[in-house]
């Protein structure tokens, strides 16, 4: 089973007043809002932002669009509040979140996290001794870096680069970005504000995201570096362990043998066996036939040269059973942009291999008009 060790910090910083983010981390859901809006009313609208989150979310999250909707509900609700009280008119929000998608079929734990964002603050996953930024952000220097006018440092330090081109409240309709990520023993995640990235060069953050010390721990080393930095704005930071529970858990329907209690100890071994085996047995169908469903389309490996592919299984395998290559792309990965290289770094899955080479072809088109 998979669960999540987490850890939280959040610190007003080195010049501001008051924090105007907003954060929750519990077991099934993670989310950083960062409020913007003078007379307090950024810390209103991050505020309500967790709130709504966590009365919805925490009932369970089905699937990305599921998910989806409620942010797009949760910005009806900030902006109907905006725009019905004067000293709240022109408030808004940024949001990154994650949630659990809840158990499906034969899965007794959930083994998929789901993302949504709007504006500027991030997520991040840590997988393989690499530092991957999962989300993408609404901002005016993200795109510059899109159009390869600014370099990824550059942008960190630009002087507009506070200012976001989408964020909840401020409109009364919002686009909400997710991507459907699966989970594997050994990920960290990562949500912050702004605050930290802007003042924390990426191998910084990424050398503290590789401390094997415990999320709590490395969230408040990386609030601390924030501030050491110069703290110019709040700073919010949830950090969560992949982690795999070797308690085992036997599934419903094995009944427990009934055993005299004069029986002799050899019987009961042998009852305790055959239980055993019909446990493991179990098992290895229901992880076989989990390994060996849905479609992803990936890199076919980490280096330059590598093609896109569509593969049918799971991302990783699990043991010996390893997903199978359908189908390689001709578009190599130095061909094109590294926003379109995240893009087939976090794992695209279908459930059918129709809409896994839909998806590719529509992709191919994309990168093409982009050069």
């Amino acid at each position: 089973m998979l669960t999540l060790a987490i850890g939280a910090a959040t610190d007003t910083g080195n010049l501001r007043d008051q924090n105007e983010d907003s954060h929750i981390a519990e077991q099934g859901l993670f989310a950083v809002a960062d409020g913007m809006g003078g007379h307090n009313a950024g810390e209103v609208a991050s505020a309500m932002a967790i709130k709504h989150l966590r009365s919805i979310a925490l009932s369970g999250v089905s699937s990305a669009e599921a998910f989806a909707q409620m942010v797009r509900d949760l910005n009806s609700d900030i902006y109907a509040a905006a725009t019905s009280s004067t000293d709240q008119r022109g408030m808004g929000t940024t949001l990154t979140a994650a949630a659990l998608l809840e158990s499906v079929g034969d899965v007794a734990q959930p083994s998929q996290i789901v993302i949504a964002n709007v504006g500027d603050s991030r997520t991040y996953l840590l997988r393989s001794g690499e530092l991957r930024q999962m989300s993408v952000d609404h901002s005016y220097v993200q795109e510059l870096v899109t159009e390869g006018l600014l370099t990824v440092d550059e942008a960190r330090t630009h002087p507009r680069r506070n200012i976001v081109t989408r964020a909840l409240g401020i409109d009364a309709q919002v686009s909400v970005d997710t991507w459907t990520i699966p989970m594997f023993e050994g990920d960290r995640f990562m949500l912050c504000s702004d605050g930290l990235v802007d003042e924390v060069p990426l191998d910084e953050i990424t050398e503290m995201m590789l401390e094997h010390s415990t999320p709590q721990h490395v969230a408040e080393r990386l609030v601390a570096a924030a501030k050491q930095h110069g703290g110019r704005d709040n700073i919010t930071v949830i950090v969560m362990d992949v982690n795999t529970n070797i308690e085992a858990v036997a599934p419903e329907g094995v009944a427990s043998p009934s055993i005299d209690p004069k029986s002799t100890p050899s019987i009961k071994k042998q009852i305790f066996a055959l239980v055993v085996v019909a446990v493991l047995g179990i098992g290895g169908l229901v992880v076989l036939r989990h390994q060996r469903s849905g479609y992803f389309v990936a890199f076919t490996n980490s280096s330059s040269s590598a093609s896109i592919a569509i593969y049918k299984g799971q991302p990783g395998g699990l043991l010996w059973i390893k997903p199978t290559v359908v189908q390689v792309s001709t578009m190599k990965r130095h061909a094109m942009q590294s926003v379109f290289q995240r893009e087939i770094d976090r794992v695209q899955r279908f459930d059918s291999v129709d809409k896994a080479r839909s998806y590719l072809k529509i992709f191919d088109a994309v990168v093409n008009s982009r050069g």
